[in-house]
C-alpha cells in the first residue's frame, strides 16, 4: 500500500493569481445566470428560452474560461447539476418537449475546454497523455463507422456526448499548474452539490413539486415510479434516478477526504437522497469505493469512514421507520436478495445475451449514433435501454478496434497512477470514484453525459496529480 506523503514539486508554469474581488464578481455572475433563468420562467417563459439558455451558458463559460478557470470548472459542474431542473421548469410553463435544446448547455460549456486541446494538442503524442489520445482515437474510429450508416446529425449528437468529458479532463491534466485551484473548485462543487441536491431530493419525495410531476407524466418512464409523493423514485435536480444516484455516490466518496465541517450534514443529506433513489446499482457501487477508501486512507480518516458507515446504517434504519420509505425501499431490497425474480435483472441478462449475439457478426460495431437510432426504447417497456450498459455501448459505438483503443488509454492512465501511488486524500477519493463507477459497467453507461464527465474528471485530476508528484516521468 502506498503511503500518502505529498512530494513538493515545482509546476511547469506558475498558475495565474486570481484576485479575490474578481473571483467574487464572477461567482455573482454565475449565480445571476441561474437566477435570471428561473425568474424568466416564473414570469412566463418565452419559447426562445429553450435556445437562449444554452447560448447564455456558452457565453458565460467562455467568459469564465478566459477570466477564471476555477470558476469555469465550478460553473460546468453546476450546469450538469441544475440544467435538467431548469428544463423541467420551462417544460412546465411551455409544455413538455421530448428533446429539449436547453440540455445542450452543460455539453457546450464543457466543450469550451477544447481550446486547450487545440493549442496544446502536440502533447497528445507524449506518453503521459496517451490516455486521452487513445480514447479520442477510439471515438474517431466509431465516428467513421457511424458516418457510413447514419446521418451526420445522429453521429454528431453522439459525438457531442462522447468527446466533451475527455477534452475537459485533458484541460485538467495539461494545466496541472492550476491543480490546487481545480481541486478546490471540484471539492466545493461536490460538497455543495450534494447538499443542494440532497435537500431538493427529500423535498421531491415528500412533496413532488408540480413541474417534476408534470415532467414525469410527460416522459412516462416506468423506472420513475408513480408521479405521486412518496410513490416515486427520487431524481432531484437531475433527469433520472440512476443518474442522480451515481452522482451522489461520487459526492459521498469525496466527502470522506474533506475537512469541511459541512461534510457530515452533507453526507447525511446525500445518503438519504441515495436511499430514496432506490438505485440498486449505486447502492452496490458505493461499496467498492468505500472499501477502497477504508484501506487507502490514513488511520484517522479510516476511523472517520467506519464511523460514517455506521452512521449511514443507523440513518437508513431510522428512515425505514417512515412507512412510505419502508415500502419503496423494502421492495427494492427484496430484488437484491432474489435477483432472478426481478424484471430489470432478467431484462439485463436478455439484453446482454442478444447484444453479444448481434455483435458477434459485427466486429467493427455499428458506429456512433447507433444507440439512439437502432437501440432506442420508449421507456414504457422493460427492455434494456440504449444507455444501460457501458460494455454494449462501447462495442456498438466503437467496435472492437475502437473499444480496444479507448480501454487501452484508460488502462495506461490507471497504470501510471498506480506506479506513482496515491499520496493525498484527494487522490484516493478520485480513485475511489473511478472504481465505484467502473463497478457499474453492466448497469449504466459511464462514459457519456454527467457520468462520463465525472469519470473523466477523476481520470484527468488523478493523472495531473501523478505528473506533479513525478514531473517528467510521463513526458
Amino acid at each position: 500500500m502506498a503511503t500518502m506523503t505529498a512530494r513538493p514539486t515545482t509546476p511547469r508554469n506558475p498558475a495565474p493569481i486570481e484576485r479575490p474581488d474578481a473571483v467574487r464578481n464572477q461567482c455573482r455572475l454565475m449565480v445571476a445566470v441561474f437566477v435570471f433563468v428561473v425568474a424568466v420562467v416564473w414570469a412566463g417563459a418565452p419559447g426562445a428560452l429553450r435556445y437562449l439558455y444554452p447560448a447564455l451558458a456558452l457565453a458565460m463559460a467562455v467568459l469564465l474560461f478566459v477570466r477564471s478557470r476555477a470558476n469555469y470548472v465550478s460553473f460546468v459542474f453546476w450546469l450538469y447539476f441544475l440544467s435538467p431542473f431548469l428544463r423541467r421548469l420551462v417544460d412546465w410553463r411551455l409544455g413538455f418537449e421530448d428533446v429539449s435544446p436547453l440540455l445542450l448547455a452543460p455539453g457546450l460549456a464543457t466543450l469550451v475546454s477544447v481550446y486547450v486541446l487545440a493549442t496544446r494538442g502536440r502533447t497528445l503524442a507524449r506518453p503521459g497523455a496517451l490516455t486521452f489520445s487513445c480514447a479520442l482515437a477510439g471515438i474517431f474510429f466509431g465516428t467513421i463507422v457511424g458516418l457510413t450508416r447514419y446521418s451526420p446529425v445522429d453521429v454528431g449528437r453522439a459525438f457531442f456526448n462522447w468527446v466533451p468529458p475527455i477534452t475537459f479532463a485533458f484541460m485538467l491534466y495539461e494545466e496541472r499548474e492550476r491543480f490546487a485551484v481545480y481541486r478546490k473548485a471540484i471539492e466545493t462543487a461536490l460538497l455543495w452539490g450534494t447538499i443542494v441536491m440532497g435537500v431538493y431530493g427529500a423535498l421531491q419525495f415528500f412533496v413532488l413539486p408540480p413541474w417534476d410531476r408534470s415532467w414525469m407524466i410527460g416522459v412516462a418512464f416506468n423506472v420513475f415510479g408513480e408521479p405521486e409523493p412518496m410513490r416515486m423514485r427520487v431524481f432531484s435536480t437531475m433527469n433520472a434516478p440512476a443518474t442522480f444516484a451515481t452522482y451522489t455516490m461520487a459526492g459521498l466518496l469525496m466527502l470522506f477526504s474533506l475537512q469541511s465541517r459541512l461534510r457530515i450534514p452533507a453526507a447525511a443529506l446525500g445518503f438519504v437522497a441515495l436511499v430514496l433513489t432506490t438505485s440498486r446499482a449505486s447502492w452496490l457501487g458505493l461499496l467498492p469505493g468505500l472499501i477502497f477508501l477504508a484501506f487507502q486512507m490514513p488511520l484517522k480518516v479510516r476511523m472517520r469512514i467506519f464511523a460514517g458507515m455506521i452512521a449511514c446504517v443507523l440513518l437508513a434504519g431510522a428512515s425505514m421507520l417512515i412507512p412510505a420509505v419502508n415500502e419503496i425501499v423494502s421492495s427494492r431490497l427484496r430484488t437484491i436478495s432474489s435477483p432472478t425474480s426481478d424484471v430489470s435483472y432478467r431484462a439485463r441478462i436478455v439484453g446482454h445475451e442478444d447484444g453479444f449475439a448481434r455483435l458477434s457478426g459485427e466486429p467493427f460495431g455499428e458506429g456512433l449514433g447507433s444507440m439512439d437510432v437502432d437501440h432506442a426504447t420508449d421507456g414504457r417497456d422493460d427492455r434494456l435501454g440504449p444507455h444501460d450498459s457501458t460494455v454494449l455501448e462501447l462495442l456498438y459505438s466503437l467496435g472492437l478496434p475502437g473499444t480496444a483503443m479507448y480501454l487501452l488509454g484508460l488502462a495506461l492512465g490507471v497504470a501510471r497512477v498506480v506506479r506513482v501511488g496515491l499520496r493525498t486524500p484527494f487522490a484516493v477519493a478520485m480513485a475511489a470514484i473511478f472504481i465505484s463507477y467502473c463497478s457499474e459497467v453492466l448497469l449504466n453507461s459511464i462514459f457519456l453525459g454527467v457520468l462520463g464527465f465525472m469519470v473523466w474528471t477523476a481520470v484527468g485530476m488523478s493523472l495531473a496529480e501523478a505528473e506533479r508528484q513525478t514531473p517528467g516521468l510521463g513526458v
